[in-house]
């Protein structure tokens, strides 16, 4: 495998790694990474990439950190894939169009269409696999995206239109924490194979996504390339803006003027900016929060009171009217899975 920069961390896994109680200095010392690279989004070779896994493997003592991490996406963390596979009228047409987008931006890695008698899903095949986290966060975040465009839960939940149950997990590494991929696939992988596979009943093909517009999704199907360009120039600004608001909101409070202070840059150019990427400093903050509340709300050891202190809110109930604002659910209700 080519050692040619071509592999790009999701935002979303950085922005994860603060929940860990890890910094990303500190990770980046531990997995030999320059800080400027992760802090940048730059493109890491392959080594790279698996520095930063094992790297996040040993600091959190936790052997599918990939899978953890995937199992954790929300569609508005996907980038353009997010919107584009919950604009698809079904599960069928959506793992067509999941090929289609991965192929555009994941490099060095053969990805296709799998279909057999009672089973079809995407098929993942890299040359050498020398840590199972990068692939598990892919098989994850495809399964966690799916579930929330169909409405269903995870194994041995209730709620929505019921679980989502895979049909078959292949994995090219071998057996590790099989437990963790049984709680999360309902499935337990085989292991070693040659190709990683991800696959759906083929009765589940027909499951409707709750979002479905296919003239939506072929436009943004047969526009990938332009909008995962432009969409790296919008996850760059948006990690560096995440970055200044958690560096401000540690110093005290998050504001327009100490976050543009935190960016090195001044209140109106910041605007400016927001402007740009037609957004407000409210709506990004609320974004923030809003993620960072339903990542510590997985942490069933924080109360939600904790929570609430934790982002900046005088009190539970001024925590909980905001929470319920940005997703339509009380902090009890996401926590307990409803």
């Amino acid at each position: 495998m080519s050692d040619a920069p071509a592999y790009r961390i999701s935002a979303f896994v950085l922005s994860w790694i603060p929940v860990l109680g890890l910094s990303l200095s500190e990770v980046a010392l531990a997995a030999d990474i320059p800080l400027a690279k992760l802090e940048g989004a730059s493109e890491l070779t392959y080594d790279e990439l698996v520095g930063f896994w094992q790297a996040l493997e040993r600091l959190t003592e936790d052997p599918v950190i990939g899978l953890r991490a995937g199992s954790r996406f929300t569609i508005d963390q996907m980038g353009v894939m997010g919107p584009a596979v919950a604009a698809c009228p079904s599960l069928d047409s959506a793992i067509d169009l999941l090929v289609h987008l991965m192929s555009a931006f994941v490099r060095n890695v053969e990805i296709t269409r799998y279909d057999d008698e009672h089973s079809a899903g995407l098929a993942y095949r890299m040359p050498s696999l020398r840590t199972r986290h990068g692939l598990d966060n892919a098989f994850a975040s495809i399964v966690a995206l799916v579930r929330q465009c169909t409405g269903s839960c995870l194994p041995g939940r209730t709620g929505g239109r019921g679980p989502l149950v895979l049909h078959a997990v292949h994995h090219q590494s071998e057996r590790a924490a099989e437990h963790e991929y049984v709680r999360f696939f309902g499935v337990a992988p085989t292991w070693s194979m040659d190709t990683s596979r991800v696959l759906f009943r083929r009765e589940d093909l027909s499951l409707p996504f709750r979002g479905a517009s296919p003239e939506l999704a072929q436009l943004l199907g047969e526009r990938a390339l332009e909008l995962l360009q432009a969409d790296e120039v919008s996850v760059t600004f948006e990690r560096e803006l995440a970055r200044a608001f958690w560096r401000a909101h540690q110093d005290g409070e998050a504001t327009l003027e100490t976050t543009s202070e935190a960016m090195g840059m001044s209140p109106r150019t910041l605007q400016r900016r927001l402007t740009a990427q037609e957004t407000t400093f409210a709506d990004e903050r609320a974004k923030l929060l809003g993620r960072r509340a339903s990542e510590l709300l997985l942490d069933e050891s924080l109360t939600i009171d904790a929570i609430a202190e934790r982002l900046g809110y005088a009190s539970r109930s001024a925590f909980e009217r905001a929470f319920v604002r940005w997703s339509g659910k009380t902090p009890h209700q996401v926590r307990a899975g409803t």
